[in-house]
């Protein structure tokens, strides 16, 4: 009875979605990373970056050998040297389908999964299987450096637009900025990604006016959060030109999942910060 009058109230919510829970690795969809970097002047044999793409999933869950559930938060940490992005919602629907498949050992969970993500990415992927009590103790972080938030500027453009990067003077610096504004399009759903991003550079002073509208002009971008981020490194590299610059971006969660991204010239931008929309 309830369902019939949530069905007649809102349309649309009676359309369903098959959810698999037991084990089902075909689900995994592998997007190449190749022909997004190609429109960026990136060639896949010398990358202007190093990075890693590193996901964290709050709802996973699997069967120990007598069929009581265990749970844990899953992190994977995919190279940016993949071939391959691993596509979220399917994901999402493979971590599920591990909810009713039993395993003998969290080992045997953490090998099948390195298994199936390093074969959809085409470069091998880490996974950690931490306990409830283990995420705890992680509390939330702040990304260091100016906010960027506070800046009174006017902001009327909001699809990208690399042509607000300026560069203000000849003095050198070594900055580190950030700003939780950041907002883009899943181009797979249409649904908002919301993000805090963090940006450190060595070089000629960006101005942090057009800096953030060059972020805040993201806002109705469609485009995967990886590659958001490399087109971001891409711009201030070819319109500021630092002598180093590291872009970290760390993506609300949806749908159980959360994605943070780096890229830069040296090894880590900064630790694996968990943020307060995180």
């Amino acid at each position: 009875m309830v369902d019939d009058i949530v069905m007649k109230s809102y349309p649309g919510l009676d359309k369903k979605v098959d959810y698999v829970a037991t084990y089902k690795p075909s689900l995994l969809v592998a997007i190449p990373r190749a022909e997004q970097r190609r429109s960026l002047g990136i060639t896949e044999d010398a990358l202007p970056f190093r990075g890693m793409d590193i996901w964290n999933a709050y709802e996973f869950t699997w069967l120990n050998s007598r069929g009581k559930p265990e749970v844990a938060q899953a992190q994977f940490h995919v190279p940016a040297k993949s071939a391959s992005i691993i596509e979220s919602k399917s994901l999402k629907l493979y971590l599920g389908s591990f909810a009713n498949t039993p395993f003998a050992h969290r080992s045997e969970v953490i090998s099948t999964l390195e298994s199936d993500l390093t074969i959809t990415a085409q470069a091998p992927v880490n996974v950690t299987l931490m306990s409830p009590e283990q995420v705890v103790s992680n509390a939330l972080g702040a990304l260091t450096g100016k906010s960027l938030d506070m800046l009174d500027v006017d902001v009327d453009e909001y699809y990208w637009n690399p042509e607000f990067l300026t560069i203000e003077g000849n003095m050198t610096v070594n900055e580190s900025v950030f700003t939780h504004l950041f907002r883009s399009i899943c181009p797979i759903t249409g649904q908002p990604d919301f993000a805090s991003i963090a940006i450190h550079y060595n070089g000629r002073h960006i101005s942090a006016e057009g800096l953030l509208k060059y972020l805040v002009s993201y806002r109705e971008h469609a485009e995967f959060c990886e590659q958001i981020v490399e087109r971001i490194f891409v711009d201030i590299m070819n319109r500021c030109s630092p002598d180093r610059l590291g872009v970290q971006a760390r993506f609300t969660r949806r749908g159980g999942l959360d994605i943070n991204p780096s890229r830069s010239h040296d090894k880590e931008i900064t630790g694996d910060v968990r943020v307060w929309r995180q």
